[in-house]
C-alpha cells in the first residue's frame, strides 16, 4: 500500500511590540493539552499564503498580516490508514490593530502573549521553538514588495486592436480575482502597474478591494521600456518605501531589468507568477517565489 500524499499546512508566529519588548502569541489545544503555534491544512484550491493568514486568524481571533518566511516543518502523520508526510510553512505574522477579544472553543481554549524567551520554555515542541527563534533573523522589516507578471492575456495573434489594450482571458481574470486574497494576506497597501490593460486588470481587483488608487507607470510597460530603458532608473526609491508594502505588475520582457533596478535576483515568470521580497534593517533582502494563484498552488 502506497503512502498517502503529502499534507500541506501553513501557519505563523504572531508577534507584537509591547513596551519595547517583542512578544509572541501561543495557543493551547485542549485535545492535545499542548502549547503550540497556530497552523492548519490548506483548503481545496487555497493558496498557501492565504491559508497561513486564515489559520492564524481562525485559531487566535486576531487580525494579522504576513511578513518574511520563517521556515518549514516536515514530519510524519497518520492519514487514511497509512503514514503521510506533513509539510508546514510558517511566516512571521504581525498583529494589526488592537488585540481582539478571544472566545475559547473546542480547538483552542487559551491564548497567551509571552516574551520570546518565555515562549521558548512554554512551547511543547522544539520545532516550534525554532520558528520563534527565527523571528530575530528576519525582523525588523523596513519595506516589502510583490513583483508580479500579469495573469494570462489574450494572445497577440488573436487580438486586432492596440497591444496596450489587449485584455486578460477569462482564466486570467479569474486568477486576478484570486490574487486579491494573496495580496491582502501580505498587507499590500500600494498598487503599481504598467499602463497596459493586461497589467492594470491584474491588480485592479485588489486596488478596488482596499479602496486605494492604482498608480500607472508607463515606463514599466513593454512600449515604454522599449522607447526608453533608462526610464526604470530611480524606481527603486519610489517603490521600496519605508513602512509600506507595494505590489508592482509588469511584463515578461521588462521584468528582468525591472528586477535588477529593484535589487532583486529573479528568473523567468509565467503568467501570474510573483515574487515577495522584504528589505530588512540590516540591508538584506529576503525573496520567495510563488506560482500564480490557482488550484493546488505550491511555492517554489
Amino acid at each position: 500500500m502506497s503512502n498517502p500524499a503529502t499534507v500541506i499546512a501553513a501557519g505563523g508566529v504572531v508577534w507584537r511590540q509591547s513596551r519595547g519588548d517583542r512578544q509572541v502569541l501561543l495557543i493551547h489545544r485542549p485535545r492535545y493539552d499542548d502549547w503550540s503555534l497556530p497552523k492548519g491544512k490548506l483548503n481545496s484550491n487555497e493558496h498557501v499564503l492565504v491559508a497561513a493568514r486564515r489559520e492564524v486568524e481562525e485559531e487566535t481571533g486576531q487580525s494579522v498580516v504576513l511578513g518574511p518566511p520563517l521556515g518549514t516543518h516536515k514530519y510524519d502523520v497518520r492519514k487514511n490508514g497509512g503514514i503521510a508526510t506533513k509539510l508546514v510553512h510558517y511566516w512571521s505574522a504581525e498583529l494589526t490593530g488592537d488585540e481582539r477579544e478571544f472566545e475559547p472553543n473546542d480547538e483552542v481554549d487559551k491564548l497567551e502573549w509571552l516574551s520570546v524567551s518565555k515562549a521558548a520554555r512554554r512551547l511543547s515542541y522544539p520545532r516550534d521553538v525554532e520558528m520563534v527563534d527565527n523571528l530575530d533573523k528576519v525582523l525588523p522589516v523596513t519595506s516589502s514588495l510583490v513583483l508580479v507578471r500579469h495573469t494570462k492575456a489574450v494572445k497577440r495573434r488573436d487580438w486586432e486592436g492596440k497591444d496596450t489594450l489587449r485584455p486578460l482571458t477569462d482564466e486570467g481574470a479569474a486568477a486576478a480575482e484570486r490574487l486579491v486574497a494573496v495580496l491582502g494576506a501580505l498587507g499590500v497597501d500600494r498598487v503599481y502597474s504598467s499602463d497596459a490593460e493586461r497589467c492594470s486588470a491584474t491588480v485592479t481587483p485588489y486596488a478596488v478591494s482596499i479602496e486605494r488608487h492604482l498608480h500607472l507607470l508607463p515606463e514599466i510597460s513593454e512600449r515604454g521600456y522599449e522607447a526608453d530603458p533608462s526610464g526604470l532608473h530611480g524606481l527603486a526609491d519610489r517603490i521600496w518605501k519605508p513602512g509600506r508594502v507595494s505590489v508592482v505588475c509588469s511584463h515578461r520582457p521588462v521584468l528582468p531589468a525591472l528586477s535588477r533596478e529593484l535589487g532583486l535576483k529573479v528568473g523567468k515568470f509565467s503568467p501570474g507568477d510573483f515574487v515577495v521580497a522584504h528589505r530588512l534593517a540590516d540591508g538584506r533582502r529576503l525573496l520567495e517565489r510563488f506560482t500564480a494563484p490557482k488550484a493546488n498552488p505550491r511555492t517554489r
